[in-house]
C-alpha cells in the first residue's frame, strides 16, 4: 500500500513507548500506514504521495476535548462577554451599551462575571441592572453557567416574587428582611428566566456552530464530546444541526453528543444510546448533573464551606430518585457522565454507580465522574474499584487556584485538583475545557496541568505543585485517556499503523519547549480521518 501523505523533518510523537519521537509518518486513506524512521517510512511513498517537510514542527495525535458545550459556546459569541470585566460598574456599562441598542423589549443576555474577580467582591443584584436596564429584560450567567443574575424585567417575565416558592434543585436569593427576590437564581431557578429568552434562528446556530467547530480545529481539536442538546432543541434537532455541518464531505471534525437525563427514553426509542452512530457523529454518556459549581457555592460538600458555614450546596435530585436515574440509564446499556464537583455530590455518585452495578451487573462500563474537583482518599479508591473515569478540567485551576483553598479550607484542599494523586489510584483520566465555561484551546489545558498556575505564571511554583502532571501525562488527557474514556481506544487517540489518521503539526514542539509556553502552541495543519481541515 502506497502513502497518500508522508510527514518528515521533525519529531513525531505517537503517544506510545512513552512518548518516544519517531522521525517519520505515513497515511494512506483514513488510517496510519507507518510510523518510525525515515527510510521505513520513504519505501510508502508512491507517484501520487505528498511529501510535507515539518521543518522541525511536531506531529501529535490529534487533540480531543473530553467535555465541553461546542454549540453553547458558539451561541455565547453573540453576548455580552463578561469574563475577565474588573468590576460591577464594567458590567453594568456593558448593559447599559446593549440597552441603548436594542430596542425596549429586547432580552440582553451575557455570561462570564465572577463575582470573585470584580472590585466590590460581591454577587451582582437586580438593582445593579435596573439602573442601567429598566426597559429591557436581562439575564447574565455566571461564568460556572450554575447562577444567573437578572434584573426586575426579567423576574416579572417570569412570574418570580417574593412568593415564588424555590423550585426542586434550585434556590432564589431573597433579601433577609424583606424576602424580595435579590436577582441571583442558582441551578434550577435558572431555568425560570432563561426558558423565556428567545432562541437563536436554525440559521444562526448552523453560522455560529461552523465558526467555533473551524476554531477548533485550529487548535488541532479533531474530536469534540459535547453537551449541546438544550442548545440544540432536542435530540433530533440537535443531530440534523451536526450531520450538516460535520463528515468527509463538509467540516471533517468528530462529534461525540452526550445524551440528556431527561431525554434518556426519547434516545433509546430512536436507538440512540452510548456508542451508537458512526465515526463523525455518535452518542456518548447519559449526562446527569448531581451538584453545581465550586465558584458559585451550590457544588455539593459533605461538610459546610469554609468561607460560608451556612451552606454545603445544592443537589439537584433527591438522592432515591438520583440513584434510580443512574440506575436506569446503565440498565439501558449506556455510559453515565455524572458532572460531580464536591465530595458530597461525588460520593452520591458513587454510591448509585456500586447500586447500578449490584441490581444490573456489567462488565466496562467505564461511567465518569465529570470534575471531580473535590475528593478524598477514599472517594478516589472507590473510584478505582468501580472503574470510574475521571473526566477533569485542569484549566479550572487558572481561576479557581486563587480561592479555592478559602472556599474548602486545606484538608479538602488537599485532595482537590488532586490529578497525580488520582493516577497514582489508577483511575484513568481525560481531559476537557467546558467551554464555555473555561476558553476552548486545550493547551490552556495543557500548561494548567503541566504547570497548576494561571496564565501569568502565579503562583511562583505552582498551586500544590506535588499534584502536578508531565507532559506526556498531560497529553495523554487530550489524546488516548479522551478516547478510552469514549470506548475508542482501538479507533484513535495514538498514531499507530490501522488507527485513525488525525493529528496535529504543531508550532513547537511540548516537550522541548519552556513550560511555560505550552499555553502559546498552535496548530499549523490538522488532519482528521486522513483529511486535510486545517492549514495554514
Amino acid at each position: 500500500m502506497r502513502a497518500t501523505t508522508i510527514f518528515i523533518g521533525g519529531p513525531v510523537y505517537a503517544g506510545v513507548g512513552g512518548w518516544r519521537p519517531a522521525e517519520a509518518l505515513a497515511v494512506a486513506g483514513d488510517r496510519i500506514l507507518e510510523v518510525g524512521t525515515r527510510s521505513a517510512v520513504w519505501t510508502t511513498r508512491g507517484p501520487g504521495t505528498r511529501v510535507i517537510d515539518l521543518a522541525g514542527r511536531a506531529v501529535v495525535p490529534g487533540l480531543a476535548d473530553a467535555h465541553l458545550h461546542i454549540l453553547g459556546y458558539a451561541l455565547s459569541l453573540d453576548q455580552l462577554a463578561l469574563a475577565g470585566l474588573p468590576s460591577l460598574q464594567a458590567i453594568c456599562d456593558a448593559v447599559a451599551d446593549a440597552s441603548g441598542r436594542l430596542a425596549p423589549g429586547e432580552w440582553i443576555t451575557g455570561r462570564g462575571w465572577d463575582q470573585d474577580q470584580l472590585a466590590e467582591r460581591r454577587l451582582p443584584s437586580k438593582e445593579d441592572l435596573d439602573a442601567v436596564s429598566p426597559a429591557h429584560p436581562v439575564c447574565l450567567h455566571r461564568n460556572c453557567g450554575h447562577i444567573a443574575v437578572a434584573n426586575s424585567a426579567a423576574l416579572r417575565l417570569a412570574g418570580i416574587d417574593r412568593g415564588t416558592a424555590d423550585p426542586p434543585g434550585g434556590r432564589i436569593d431573597r433579601d433577609p428582611v424583606s424576602g424580595e427576590p435579590t436577582g441571583i437564581l442558582r441551578e434550577k431557578a435558572v431555568d425560570l428566566v432563561a426558558r423565556l429568552i428567545p432562541p437563536p434562528s436554525a440559521a444562526r446556530r448552523r453560522d455560529a456552530l461552523a465558526r467555533a467547530l473551524r476554531e477548533a480545529l485550529r487548535y488541532g481539536l479533531t474530536q469534540l464530546q459535547t453537551d449541546d442538546c438544550r442548545y440544540g432543541g432536542g435530540l433530533a434537532e440537535t443531530e440534523a444541526l451536526f450531520r450538516g455541518l460535520v463528515g468527509p464531505d463538509a467540516l471533517p471534525i468528530r462529534i461525540t453528543q452526550l445524551i440528556p437525563a431527561e431525554q434518556l427514553e426519547e434516545a433509546v426509542e430512536r436507538g440512540a444510546r452510548t456508542g451508537s452512530g458512526d465515526p463523525w457523529y455518535r452518542y456518548g454518556p447519559v449526562k446527569i448533573f448531581a451538584d453545581g459549581s465550586l465558584g458559585g457555592r451550590t457544588a455539593a460538600l459533605l461538610e459546610p464551606y469554609a468561607d460560608d458555614p451556612s451552606t454545603r450546596g445544592i443537589y439537584i435530585h433527591e438522592r432515591e430518585a438520583f440513584i434510580e436515574l443512574v440506575a436506569r440509564a446503565h440498565r439501558q446499556g449506556c455510559q453515565v457522565g455524572c458532572h460531580a464537583i464536591g465530595d458530597g455530590a461525588a460520593a452520591l455518585f458513587l454510591e448509585a454507580v456500586a447500586e447500578a452495578q449490584r441490581r444490573y451487573p456489567r462488565a466496562d462500563a467505564r461511567h465518569r465522574m465529570i470534575h471531580c474537583q473535590v475528593l478524598s482518599e477514599p472517594l478516589m479508591a472507590q473510584m478505582a474499584a468501580l472503574g470510574v473515569v475521571g473526566d477533569i478540567q485542569p484549566v479550572f485551576l487558572r481561576n479557581d487556584g486563587h480561592w479555592f483553598v478559602d472556599r474548602v479550607g486545606p484538608v479538602r484542599a488537599a485532595t482537590s485538583y488532586a490529578w497525580r494523586a488520582m493516577l497514582q489510584r489508577g483511575i484513568p483520566l481525560c481531559g476537557g475545557s467546558d467551554c464555555p465555561i473555561e476558553p476552548l484551546n486545550p493547551w490552556f489545558g495543557v500548561y494548567c496541568a503541566v504547570n497548576r498556575q494561571d496564565l501569568s505564571g502565579y503562583p511562583e511554583g505552582g498551586w500544590q505543585p506535588g499534584q502536578r502532571l508531565t507532559v506526556a501525562e498531560a497529553l495523554d488527557l487530550y489524546t488516548a485517556g479522551a478516547a478510552y474514556a469514549n470506548f475508542e481506544e482501538s479507533f484513535r487517540g495514538r498514531l499507530a499503523p490501522g488507527m485513525a489518521a488525525d493529528l496535529a503539526v504543531l508550532d513547537r514542539d511540548p516537550f522541548r519547549c519552556d513550560p511555560a509556553e505550552l499555553e502559546q502552541i498552535r496548530s499549523t495543519f490538522t488532519m482528521v480521518g486522513g483529511i486535510v481541515a486545517y492549514e495554514e
